[in-house]
Formats: structure tokens, C-alpha cells, sequence
């Protein structure tokens, strides 16, 4: 199914460079009405649905809705889109349902890893949906920043920001992992400044390799202004909440946390490393691994929006 399914998102993305969530922002916006239900249906924020309509206007060279302080409504250019977003997603509704007998022969245990700041940043909602297909497979979830040894067999796939993961492994590139300085809102009314030299910040101790805010903060900030420590973006990200200073995360966290706010323009450079699904050679026999490699690998691409926000 996930073969097929990846044909027809090439198959759309071969028709004026378009791709399947092209489609799926449009015909959530045609159904919902608005962009705020739209962002919600989405799971993304309302700029980002403005941003990705508003591009595939551009690129159409004619609008799709009309605006009024209503909401918006799908004008009749829309409706050869419209039809072909429900098209695709019946085809993939029947495909699915043609290897559902096959998904629930595959069974075992999966043993699974990512850190704790990308599971909470939904990775969560796509093992469920993992699950869905696979019934018959239990998954054994370890959320953890270490990196556990695929060699030694303590995971079997790992779902992990990396920019060089180790070369005897497999897998594939989702996308960049976008990071941004974070603080609370108490901290930034106390601490009005724009140079990073004049606030505290709160580090990531990376266990395995630099990471890029390891880096930009070596390079930017004095070690005396690095006043907290921990091996986990969930720990530097609760300091940041309680006003101890300034944290890097990756923005599909940090935009999540309820009193932390996004500190534009504290950092001038684009901070990313990548997004991988990765498991050893030895494992790519084994029907529960190639299962799940296919679906991650199939599957995140679509929430490029969230991981590179």
C-alpha cells in the first residue's frame, strides 16, 4: 500500500510540480471554511496554511477561494483540485483496504527509538497510526536521547536528528529539523535585549555529537553565560518555562509548550540538522522492520511542515 501510495503522491507532484499535501491543504480549506478549523484539522499553525495556499495560488497563476469576513469559500476554479484531492484519497482508502489481511499477518515485537522532544512532538499520533495498520505487531518503545547500538540489537529502527548518522546504517532523510531560541514571557519583559551575549542560556549536553545549537553557542556565547546544562530538550525546555533563560529547541517542540515563546531574531543564522528513519542492513529482512521502515518513511514526510516550522 505504501508503495502505491508514494506512486500517486510522484504521480501528482509530476502534474505542475504539485504534490499530494498541495491537495490535502486545499480540500481541508474547501471543507472546514476557515483557516483556523483548517490548522486545527491539520495540526499545523494558521501561518503555515495561509503561507502553503497561498504559494500553490501563486503557482496556479489564479486564486482558489474568496475572502470575506465570513471565512472563505472555494471558487469554481477550485473544483477540478477539489475533485482530484477526493479521488486520490478514495484510491487510498481502497488500497488500504485491499491489505488489511496482509498488515495484520506481520507480527512480533518492534523495538523501536527517538528522543523524547520528537515523540512528544508527534510522533505519538504516527506509531498510533502505525499500529493501526500492523495490529498483530506490538511495538517496544524506548524514548530516549541516547543513541541506542542498532548493532547490539537494543533498537531496531530509530526515528532521530542527525547530520552525519553512522554510514554502516540505512535509511532515509525526512526532512531538516528546524531549532529557535525559546523563552519564557516573564524572562523576556525582565530581560530586554537582543544580544546574545547578554542572556543565559540554557544548553543541551549532547551525548553523541555536537548538536547545531551546541555549535552556534560555542561560537556566539561565552561559557559563562551558559548557566544550565542537560542531555535532554525536554529538561532545558521545562528551565526555559520557569524563566531561567534562553533554550534552542526544535521549533515542532517548542511551539507546543504553553508559555514559551519563539525569540525572533535573537539568532541570525537558520540553526537545522536532519530528520532520520534509520535501521542496521542485518534488520531489512525481517517483515516487521521493513514494514515500519516503509511507513515512517512514507508517512513523515507529510509533517514536513511541523518538523521544518
Amino acid at each position: 500500500m505504501l508503495q502505491i501510495a508514494g506512486f500517486l503522491r510522484r504521480r501528482v507532484a509530476g502534474m505542475h510540480s504539485w504534490n499530494w499535501d498541495d491537495l490535502r491543504f486545499v480540500a481541508v480549506l474547501a471543507e472546514t471554511g476557515t483557516v483556523a478549523e483548517a490548522a486545527r484539522r491539520l495540526n499545523v499553525n494558521r501561518t503555515t496554511v495561509q503561507r502553503r495556499i497561498s504559494a500553490f495560488e501563486t503557482q496556479l497563476s489564479y486564486p482558489l477561494f474568496s475572502r470575506d469576513g465570513w471565512g472563505l469559500k472555494p471558487l469554481p476554479e477550485a473544483n477540478p483540485i477539489l475533485e482530484a484531492a477526493r479521488q486520490i484519497g478514495d484510491a487510498l482508502v481502497r488500497i488500504e483496504r485491499k491489505t488489511t489481511d496482509v498488515s495484520r499477518d506481520i507480527g512480533g515485537v518492534l523495538c523501536l527509538t527517538t528522543p523524547d522532544d520528537i515523540f512528544l512532538s508527534g510522533i505519538s499520533e504516527i506509531i498510533a497510526e502505525f499500529q493501526q495498520h500492523y495490529p498483530s505487531l506490538q511495538v517496544q518503545l524506548s524514548v530516549t536521547t541516547q543513541l541506542l547500538d542498532l548493532d547490539r540489537r537494543e533498537s531496531e529502527v530509530a526515528i532521530r536528528p542527525s547530520d552525519a548518522p553512522p554510514e554502516h546504517l540505512v535509511g532515509r532523510r525526512i526532512c531538516d529539523l528546524t531549532l529557535a531560541p525559546y523563552a519564557a514571557d516573564a524572562y523576556l519583559l525582565a530581560t530586554r535585549t537582543r544580544m546574545p551575549c547578554e542572556h543565559a542560556w540554557l544548553s543541551l549536553q549532547s551525548l553523541h555529537g555536537q548538536t547545531p545549537a551546541e555549535v552556534w553557542l560555542a561560537s556566539n556565547v561565552p561559557a559563562e553565560r551558559i548557566c544550565f546544562r542537560a542531555d535532554s530538550f525536554v529538561a532545558t525546555a521545562e528551565a526555559a518555562r520557569r524563566g531561567q533563560g534562553v533554550a534552542i529547541l526544535p521549533c515542532c517542540y517548542g511551539d507546543r509548550i504553553e508559555g514559551l515563546e519563539r525569540v525572533e531574531g535573537l539568532i541570525e543564522d537558520r540553526l537545522a540538522t536532519g530528520l532520520w528513519v534509520l535501521t542496521h542492513p542485518d534488520f531489512r529482512q525481517s517483515p516487521r522492520v521493513r514494514a515500519a521502515m516503509d511507513f515512517f518513511s512514507e508517512t513523515l514526510p507529510a509533517y514536513r511542515e511541523r518538523f521544518e516550522a
